[in-house]
């Protein structure tokens, strides 16, 4: 039997805190919070979050989906904004050896600009294994823009059940970690395929 499609915890802990928080603040009747969330997911607001368990994805999106909905008045630059936060977050942590390449990376070091593209490469291949210490589904690769000479993209395939919401928190990561290196809004994303979300480069290096 496949596993439940499922995140890390390291991730969704933020996710289960904010949450926590906003109904905190404001009163919800069962029948409201039930819109949004399943009795299983309302189990997990009352328990310890393990950073190194693993959490079912479809938790992840329908408290996500509250977040958004509630916090973020429907608006998906709400989840942007904090996809950039748990960037922020996670490197703050070094949790992950894939994050400190950050403070070294190839594309910094290079020089001309044939050089620069294909260390820029090497490191977006780095930054996608996180992907494998985070999700337990779907596979991460950067590639050359076909249809873009002088630009990558990130492939998320296998993404049959990667949902929206982390399409854009994945969105605000991506660009955060971009924004380390003096290159803001460099990305954006499509899902051209039900089992495929492919973030584009906006600009050449």
């Amino acid at each position: 039997m496949a596993a439940t499609p499922s995140i890390k915890g390291s991730v969704f802990s933020a996710v289960v805190e904010d949450l926590s928080k906003l109904l905190d603040q404001r009163r919800f009747s069962d029948d409201e919070i039930g819109r949004w969330l399943e009795p299983t997911d309302r189990k997990l607001l009352g328990s310890p979050i393990s950073i190194s368990s693993w959490y079912d994805v479809r938790s992840y999106t329908r408290m996500n989906q509250m977040l958004r909905d509630v916090a973020g008045d429907g608006d998906d630059a709400f989840l942007r904004e904090r996809g950039r936060e748990t960037a922020r977050r996670l490197l703050n942590a070094g949790l992950y050896a894939q994050l400190e390449f950050l403070h070294r990376t190839e594309v910094a070091q290079a020089s001309g600009s044939e050089a620069r593209f294909a260390a820029f490469g090497r490191d977006l291949r780095k930054l996608c294994t996180l992907s494998a210490s985070i999700l337990n589904f779907s596979r991460w690769s950067a590639e050359p823009d076909p249809d873009r000479p002088g630009r990558y993209q990130i492939v998320v395939s296998d993404a049959e059940h990667f949902p929206e919401v982390l399409a854009w928190r994945s969105d605000g990561f991506v660009n955060e970690m971009a924004s380390l290196h003096g290159e803001a809004d460099l990305w954006d994303w499509v899902r051209p395929e039900r089992d495929r979300v492919v973030f584009r480069m906006l600009r050449d290096l």
